[in-house]
């Protein structure tokens, strides 16, 4: 399933389900929760992209002000 340009990447481990999750670069994150519904661990995994886009683009706002505050 995809999300985001991201891949969600659902897996059964013993009675329960675990999420994987890769971006569009091909890195593969992997979460240590596993659920009992296929629904909550497609939402945990939405929430883990979701998280990280957030993640990424404040560490881009960031680094812009670095780099103007340092130019100007």
């Amino acid at each position: 399933m995809t999300y985001k340009e991201w891949s969600l990447l659902i897996k059964k481990e013993l009675n329960r389900i675990a999420v994987d999750y890769v971006d569009p670069s091909g890195q593969v994150y992997s979460e240590p929760f596993c659920f009992y519904t296929l629904d909550e661990a497609l939402s945990y995994g939405k929430m883990c992209i979701d998280r990280s886009i957030r993640s990424k683009v404040s560490g881009n706002k960031g680094i812009v002000a670095v780099q103007n505050s340092a130019i100007g």
